[in-house]
């Protein structure tokens, strides 16, 4: 069974090569790692939207990118037609515990408009969905064209929804314009697999902090699913106080490292994965 994580930003974790916490407001560093986790979850409704459409049949058959990850245990899977629309309900029950050893509650339901074969509208919905304890409300929308010639597929991302963390206190509200490219290589092997992604993600926490991320398409991310890892490409972000930090991912390279600037310091941050 293939397993991949992917995380299209990875988990930032700053660890101080030049600088320490106290040059930032200690309102950013909380963002850096709540925007951190929220990538973890894009990363994983894409999965889970993934694994969806490999039970339809709206889109030829190509090499799946995602594997089997989620859909996994004891989880209630149930599909209806109306008219061009696919509707496929996925309930977790009140708890179920996944290969990659999240227990998740609660239901998704996808929409999968097949417009032709080559493209598709997609929406996932949350529904009181819960991972680990935390709570998600809101929907991600993708809408996919296949190039069946090169192998690969391109995704246009909106994403709006809130996670409430498990003290019911916090929480975070991520909404995103995304544009993700996938590439697929040797059938046999996700070695080769790929993503490229660029776009702006804007976070807000329960004080009413923000910060936006923007990526250039002259500059995108690019994700390796082996070792699941983003090794090239600039995120810029901007504070609700107006600081700025560059995070750059680097020359292609594997080494779970990033390097952050502020136009004044730079300094090393770890890609947890």
């Amino acid at each position: 069974m293939k397993r991949v994580l992917f995380l299209v930003t990875a988990v930032l974790l700053i660890s101080a090569s030049s600088c320490t916490k106290s040059d930032q407001p200690l309102e950013n560093n909380d963002l850096i790692m709540h925007d951190a986790f929220l990538e973890q979850i894009s990363a994983e409704s894409d999965g889970i939207l993934g694994e969806i459409m490999q039970l339809t049949s709206f889109f030829p058959l190509t090499k799946g990118f995602w594997g089997e990850q989620f859909l996994t245990g004891s989880v209630t899977i149930s599909m209806r037609d109306s008219s061009s629309v696919r509707i496929v309900t996925v309930d977790f029950g009140t708890g179920n515990k996944g290969i990659d050893g999240k227990t998740r509650s609660g239901v998704l339901v996808a929409y999968i408009f097949a417009n032709t074969k080559l493209n598709t509208d997609q929406k996932l919905k949350y529904q009181n969905f819960k991972v680990d304890g935390y709570l998600y409300n809101g929907q991600m929308t993708k809408n996919i064209t296949r190039q069946i010639d090169s192998n690969s597929q391109q995704a246009v991302i909106t994403e709006d929804f809130k996670v409430t963390f498990p003290d019911g206190l916090k929480s975070n509200q991520r909404t995103s314009s995304m544009t993700r490219l996938y590439k697929f290589g040797d059938p046999k092997t996700l070695d080769d697999n790929t993503i490229q992604t660029f776009g702006t993600i804007t976070l807000t926490n329960e004080k009413g902090a923000t910060q936006t991320k923007k990526i250039a398409e002259a500059t995108p991310l690019l994700f390796k699913a082996v070792p699941g890892e983003i090794v090239k490409g600039i995120a810029s972000t901007t504070f609700g106080d107006g600081k700025v930090i560059t995070i750059d991912y680097g020359d292609g390279t594997a080494d779970n490292k990033a390097t952050a600037s502020n136009g004044t310091k730079t300094w090393t941050i770890t890609l947890r994965k």
